[in-house]
């Protein structure tokens, strides 16, 4: 493509060195054409270049935040469904997204999952769970392959990326907030009980072979909640800062 001045430019995919489980990305790198009629990279250009707009005057636009206070009733344009989007399975407003349970487990169900591009980052939110539902907050790749913090008849749990729940801890707990802190692909899992103080749960994870050379399917790894069994979940305040964040 070339632009109003006549500089011409290629878009590439690419996988990031190291980090694969932030799925393909699109490159922009300048070209020129050769006296033969070839193109080529200029001298001096690699991938990880920074380089001018292409159109002076234009700025680069923040990556979007997908913090979501659910306080309006349309469901934010950071979100999609896994494979479905039914809108009479979901509300939101009011500071609340209620989401109806689908399916007996994270296999059948449609996670809400939301793309992030930082290496290292922090997610969080409240979620309160009706009588025999089970929700969480995930790291989420595909139904297969997810890891995340648990909640649900019997208490609080982590999932790992095979599916396998350690332990559980608390139960008849029905609301908590849950927090994913992601440091460089290393996975701590974090929840607070209403009224209580902070907590890290015993298991870890790690996750840089969720990705599309290990699991196929050309994916990312998403932040996400979903809801399965029955009944519903509700959740608030959903915040993501673009580091570490370790509740004190």
């Amino acid at each position: 493509m070339d632009t109003p001045a006549g500089k011409w430019f290629i878009t590439v995919h690419s996988y990031e060195n190291g980090y694969r489980t932030l799925g393909r990305q699109l490159l922009l790198l300048p070209i020129e054409w050769t006296a033969d009629g070839w193109f080529r990279v200029p001298p001096g250009i690699t991938a990880d270049t920074p380089i001018p707009m292409p159109i002076p005057g234009t700025t680069q636009q923040p990556f979007l935040d997908p913090s979501d206070s659910f306080s309006t009733p349309e469901l934010g344009l950071q979100w999609g469904f896994w494979h479905e989007f039914d809108p009479a399975r979901f509300s939101t407003g009011a500071g609340a997204l209620v989401l109806q349970a689908r399916g007996k487990s994270m296999a059948d169900t449609s996670a809400l999952t939301t793309p992030v591009g930082a290496h290292s980052y922090t997610v969080e939110v409240d979620c309160e769970i009706s009588p025999d539902c089970s929700s969480g907050l995930l790291l989420f790749y595909d139904p297969e392959h997810a890891t995340g913090i648990l909640l649900d008849a019997q208490g609080i749990g982590v999932r790992i990326a095979n599916g396998y729940v350690p332990s559980r801890e608390h139960q008849g707990a029905s609301r908590a907030t849950l927090r994913i802190v992601n440091d460089r692909q290393e996975i701590d899992f974090y929840y607070r009980l209403p009224g209580q103080n902070w907590r890290k749960t015993q298991e870890s994870a790690e996750i840089s072979g969720m990705n599309h050379n290990v699991l196929g399917g050309f994916l990312d790894v998403r932040p996400a909640v979903f809801a399965a069994g029955q009944g519903h979940a509700t959740f608030r305040n959903f915040r993501y800062w673009p580091q570490v964040e370790v509740p004190l």
